[in-house]
């Protein structure tokens, strides 16, 4: 049985870095556990020396002040008045950089929550993340190199021939 680290990436509803250690327990090439250790969020986004280049890039595709405009500029927040609908994101980025998006719908009556709804969609390599949320956008922006696209269409095409 082999130990394999890896790190799992995500952005929170407000817009920050979340990142997991992963550690799979791998026998035969199947995994056959996983562990997964606390979030944790950098408390300096503009001084992260000490992390993986990945989590690098992913800070840097939302912390541009033009993105932090846009974000603000979308967000909605609930005034507790009468019925209100809040519609906020959370975003998972993949390995082989795939963004998997979820919308969070809440109805709220009178500030208390009576309904929370998901919707999941996914930005693949290569995709028009043209309609997503602005930090899906700029996550898609900044990670879907040309080389990550060149990679996830060669592994779809591999996964044909399987």
């Amino acid at each position: 049985m082999i130990k394999q680290t890896k790190y799992h990436h995500s952005v929170t509803e407000l817009g920050n870095l979340q990142l997991r250690r992963v550690v799979e327990y791998i026998k035969d090439r199947k995994v056959k556990d996983k562990k997964y250790s606390h979030p944790v969020t950098p408390t300096n986004p503009k001084n992260m020396k000490d992390w993986d280049i990945r989590s690098q890039e992913i800070v840097a595709a939302v912390i541009t002040p033009e993105i932090k405009a846009a974000f603000e500029a979308e967000k909605q927040s609930m005034i507790g008045l009468g019925v209100e609908e809040v519609v906020t994101y959370d975003r998972v980025i993949d390995e082989d950089g795939k963004i998997a998006v979820r919308c969070i719908t809440r109805i709220f009556d009178d500030g208390e929550e009576v309904s929370k709804k998901y919707h999941r969609s996914w930005i693949m390599p290569g995709d028009d993340p043209s309609k997503a949320d602005v930090i899906s956008k700029a996550l898609a922006a900044k990670l879907h190199t040309p080389e990550v696209i060149a990679a996830y269409v060669a592994a779809q095409e591999e996964q044909i021939k399987i």
